[in-house]
């Protein structure tokens, strides 16, 4: 997905108080700020935090200040040593203030926003503890292990009915990922909502994307991905280690056919414009009061090269973008609209390259692309 959303991350500081710190002999360093109740972490507990992470210079690498709540499984491995060990001090409703080293956070791993061999602050508030939610693979006794030629191995451990996702299609999937030592990566098992994957859009590791094409409705699928068609040399994190196998554990809820879009048609409206520079037609003035500072916004959006050219949509998706206004979220032209809109507009944007990504090169638009957003306001609230 290209940045229309620009992440950047907020510091929202939770209250710290004076208790001294305390050093673990991991060498963890923590502060305890809120104690919380008698319900406290344990392994293969469900944990849901709100948290800030920054480098020692007070760099912000990551934050759920704009996002709400992540949720994880303790014990599982999906998680550095640090947490690990932290979030078991507190209990639901608790805030810990952790200072983890190398050795307990990603030690020579390097990635964008935080160098090899760095120390890492971290503010955390257990906001829910779900306790004894253990994992457990699918059962695949009695059942036929198939081969593929690409080196993938499955066992189909419930039969779907209809037909199998196409490329281009949205398929809903809950998952789970394995190691070979049996700890878990990632899973959406207890997520209210399955996981959408656009099928053959290469949002999802290849052998994931390959197994896809095999389900059907209503399937469960044990398979077994090679290193080459799954994270490869470079892993993922420090969930998934360089040139590992993997296991996925996948349910395919249902399949929605492949959305077709098209770019809104302009010819014969009026073309207007802010004082900044920003064009925009009107389809569909909406109701009630206009975008005020600080709304929170849900919109669908198609973004264009101005050749026609179709580069993302929330509609091909089927789901729509969220965002504060007035928070540094949005691309400067999008903030310089949504003054002029309201719950129900459909507006379409002629951003000119300095308000949309510049002088950056981001997937599928050259660098000082002017850009047409086919935007549609869905709700607003203050």
């Amino acid at each position: 997905m290209i940045r229309v959303l620009k992440i950047l991350f907020a510091v929202t500081m939770l209250s710290v108080s004076a208790s001294a710190q305390t050093t673990t002999s991991s060498g963890l360093v923590y502060r305890i700020a809120k104690a919380g109740n008698a319900n406290t972490p344990r392994e293969g507990d469900q944990v849901w935090v709100e948290y800030t992470g920054m480098l020692t210079d007070g760099t912000v690498f990551a934050s759920t200040a704009e996002y709400g709540c992540i949720d994880f499984y303790l014990g599982q491995g999906m998680l550095i040593k640090g947490w690990e060990e932290g979030l078991q001090l507190i209990g639901e409703g608790g805030v810990i203030e952790l200072t983890v080293p190398p050795t307990l956070g990603y030690g020579d791993l390097e990635t964008e926003d935080i160098p090899s061999g760095s120390t890492l602050h971290f503010v955390i508030k257990v906001v829910q503890v779900n306790k004894h939610q253990q994992i457990r693979p699918f059962d695949i006794s009695g059942k036929k292990l198939k081969k593929l030629p690409n080196g993938i191995k499955y066992y189909v451990v419930k039969e779907g009915t209809g037909n199998a996702p196409k490329k281009g299609d949205n398929a809903y999937v809950h998952y789970t990922g394995w190691l070979d030592n049996g700890s878990i990566f990632g899973t959406s098992v207890h997520k209210s909502n399955p996981m959408r994957i656009t099928v053959g859009g290469g949002e999802v590791i290849e052998g994931w994307d390959y197994i896809l094409g095999l389900m059907k409705p209503g399937s469960k699928v044990r398979a077994l991905i090679p290193s080459n068609l799954a994270f490869g040399a470079e892993g993922y994190g420090i969930q998934v280690p360089a040139n590992a196998s993997i296991s996925l554990d996948l349910e395919l809820v249902r399949v929605s056919p492949q959305v077709i879009v098209e770019k809104w048609n302009a010819a014969g409206r009026d073309t207007l414009h802010t004082p900044s520079g920003v064009g925009y037609v009107v389809f569909e003035q909406g109701e009630g009061t206009t975008i005020q500072p600080n709304s929170i916004v849900t919109a669908h959006y198609s973004a264009y090269l101005t050749d026609g050219t179709l580069v993302e949509s929330s509609v091909k998706r089927e789901t729509p973008v969220k965002f504060p206004t007035n928070a540094g979220m949005i691309l400067d032209g999008w903030e310089d609209a949504m003054p002029l809109m309201r719950k129900g507009s459909k507006f379409q944007l002629l951003v000119p390259s300095f308000l949309a990504y510049g002088s950056e090169n981001v997937e599928g638009v050259p660098a000082n692309s002017d850009m047409i957003f086919d935007i549609e306001i869905i709700d607003v609230m203050e």
